[in-house]
């Protein structure tokens, strides 16, 4: 009986990092059943060598889905909130037992989540028609959370999904008029509170510092007391404005207003620039049925995204969706997990294909050379390059060569 493919499924945020287990042929969901403080740890491998032995595991492969601007030809992370940096090569040489390591960005893996959802766990919006096939359409995943995700999901060549990550929410923040003097002096006034807020902490704002649960305590702070606090103990949350406006006050609701609408000048910028056939909206704040709801209601969101010159009838024909599902990297990391089992099980074949070959030119060498010399360079040749072809693949098993995902 062929052992299964283990797979260590890594989440590392900008204050915890979660772990859990994928075996191949699972279908129930991923249980993250290791969940430690970043800061505990002196190193990414210190937090898997702890977590494996707490477990008793020691899994065949391995998925990091990573916080931050990630290179995924060197497979490390290059900017994060966390004390330390996720490192292929580092994690390697502390657990050689691992075949393959996938390090992506996190919010891709929310992105790969969308080829195995069912309608059940998404919402169409705007009138969006039924049925929608999310494997055949080219999607703008846009994730308010804590900040701003986005990706962009497209067909290869090979008529597969990819991921294509992206960090349009350190863009800069897109031009919106509201068509009244009111809201448009409420704009500005809005915009020079951040523009002050952000230079005292020797940045520039830029669209997630709008469009975020972050940006719905910018927008907040920002009417109710004409500034925005720069101790984060002294702002609402996120979730304390939604119930807020839930109750109906005002400034709350207010802000869930200019909040729509930069989200629909964002989210225009977006479809506008990569031609795209649906908008694919997730993450914490888009969790909310209420503000789901909101969403749709005010027609600032679609004014603002329908708002190019030259393209507003292209525009009216992109398809919305909202994820119902709270944790997509899980879903994604599945995915993921499961590519690289077949990934690692195709190698696994070509290596064996390749032994019994070799093993049949082995005999064949020694018929040849004693019955037929003038067809003995041949055969040497042909196992010249079985042999090449193996010992790429033995190389490759060794170094754990970073493909990029």
């Amino acid at each position: 009986m062929k052992q299964k493919e283990t797979v260590l499924i890594s989440d590392i945020g900008g204050t915890n990092v979660r772990f859990g287990i994928y075996q191949e042929g699972q279908t129930e969901i991923v249980n993250f059943d290791g969940k430690y403080k970043c800061n505990e740890f002196q190193s990414f491998e210190e937090a898997v060598l702890f977590y494996l032995k707490e477990k008793h595991t020691k899994p065949t492969l391995c998925v990091i889905g990573a916080a931050g601007n990630i290179d995924e030809y060197a497979g490390e992370v290059l900017s994060t909130n966390t004390p330390w940096k996720a490192n292929i090569s580092k994690l390697k040489a502390k657990c050689p037992f691992f075949k393959h390591i996938r390090l992506v960005n996190d919010f891709a893996l929310q992105g790969w989540a969308l080829s195995e959802m069912n309608s059940s766990q998404f919402r169409q919006m705007f009138h969006t028609p039924a049925p929608i096939d999310l494997t055949n359409e080219k999607i703008v995943v846009i994730g308010p959370g804590t900040g701003l995700g986005t990706c962009l999901i497209m067909q290869n060549e090979k008529k597969e999904q990819a991921i294509y990550t992206s960090e349009a929410g350190h863009s800069t923040i897109p031009y919106v008029d509201f068509n009244n003097a009111t809201d448009n002096a409420d704009r500005d006034r809005l915009l020079q509170i951040l523009k002050e807020y952000y230079t005292k902490k020797n940045q520039k704002p830029v669209t997630e510092h709008l469009v975020s649960g972050t940006g719905i305590t910018n927008i907040y702070h920002a009417f109710k007391d004409g500034f925005i606090p720069l101790q984060k103990e002294q702002c609402l949350s996120a979730e304390q404005i939604e119930e807020l406006a839930k109750a109906n006050d005002k400034i709350a609701l207010k802000t869930f207003y200019f909040f729509n609408a930069y989200l629909g000048a964002h989210s225009g910028t977006l479809a506008a620039a990569t031609k795209t056939d649906t908008i694919f909206f997730c993450g914490g704040l888009m969790a909310s049925p209420w503000v789901l709801n909101q969403l749709e209601k005010s027609s600032v969101f679609m004014q603002q995204f329908t708002a190019r010159a030259g393209m507003s009838e292209a525009m009216e024909q992109v398809h919305f969706v909202a994820s119902l599902y709270r944790d997509m990297s899980t879903l994604g990391a599945v995915v993921r997990a499961k590519k690289l089992i077949a990934k690692t099980k195709n190698e696994q074949e070509k290596n064996r294909a390749n032994k019994n070959i070799l093993y049949a030119l082995a005999i064949l060498e020694l018929f040849a050379h004693e019955h037929c010399p003038e067809a003995l360079k041949n055969v040497r040749k042909v196992k010249a390059a079985i042999q090449r072809q193996q010992k790429i693949y033995i190389q490759s098993a060794q170094t754990n060569q970073h493909i990029r995902s």
